[in-house]
């Protein structure tokens, strides 16, 4: 269950930072596969790959462990979504 709230927090703050996964994972210098297993709630990531999360989304740690009504109505697909935005 914390797995599938860290995801979806993860995929909230970055969709707040208009950063599509790739991007994402090039500043984290992870694979795109691993930041979609992060926010699917596959995968637990590390402390430290937490914190660099944190710093690059600037959200405080604890908000990703915290329930985020919110996180709940993004788009299926953050990348087309902000694509269409410019369009």
């Amino acid at each position: 269950m914390l797995s599938k709230t860290i995801g979806s927090n993860v995929k909230y703050y970055r969709f707040q930072k208009k950063l599509s996964q790739e991007q994402l994972s090039e500043l984290l210098n992870l694979s795109t596969k691993y930041i979609s297993d992060i926010e699917s709630g596959k995968y637990n990531m590390s402390i430290s790959t937490l914190e660099n999360l944190s710093e690059i989304l600037n959200v405080d740690p604890y908000k990703f462990l915290m329930s985020n009504p919110q996180s709940k109505n993004l788009p299926s697909r953050i990348d087309i979504y902000w694509k269409n935005q410019k369009d």
